[in-house]
């Protein structure tokens, strides 16, 4: 995963430019020898809006404009990876780290912000699976939950 450090301009049909503002996220999703002038390509996948291919012919403006996301999770600065994304650990840990390294306690919304967004993301026939988990359930039921 990538974190672009500067403003980014990327071309996208009908000669439209989309602006990418700083902080914006792409994900590699290839890397590939194409040899000559072109030599390494990057596919990154930037913001889940566009695809776009830097080579060493353009010289890798990647390099330029993105830096790797890292993470010290496992108490070593390795590269955040997809196996990170994938995992809700990620994200709960997240939210810890940003309540004490914050004032005041902002891991309960991170999570309900978090929650929200991927809720927003399910397929209504899992929204259904969901209520059935014994989580869901535990949290429903709980006196007054449904009535304040």
């Amino acid at each position: 995963m990538l974190r672009c450090w500067s403003k980014l301009a990327a071309w996208v049909a009908n000669d439209n430019d989309i602006m990418f503002p700083v902080g914006a996220v792409a994900n590699i999703d290839c890397i590939e020898h194409r040899g000559g002038s072109r030599g390494i390509e990057l596919t990154l996948a930037i913001e889940g809006k566009i695809f776009n291919v830097f080579d060493e012919g353009d010289r890798l403006p990647a390099k330029k404009f993105f830096e790797p996301v890292r993470t010290e999770k496992d108490d070593n600065k390795r590269p955040f990876t997809i196996a990170d994304v994938k995992n809700s650990d990620t994200f709960t840990h997240a939210a810890f780290v940003h309540s004490e390294n914050s004032e005041g306690n902002h891991e309960v919304g991170d999570l309900q912000d978090l929650f929200r967004a991927a809720w927003g993301l399910v397929a209504e026939d899992q929204k259904i699976d969901f209520l059935c988990t014994y989580a869901a359930k535990s949290a429903l039921s709980a006196p007054n939950s449904l009535f304040e």
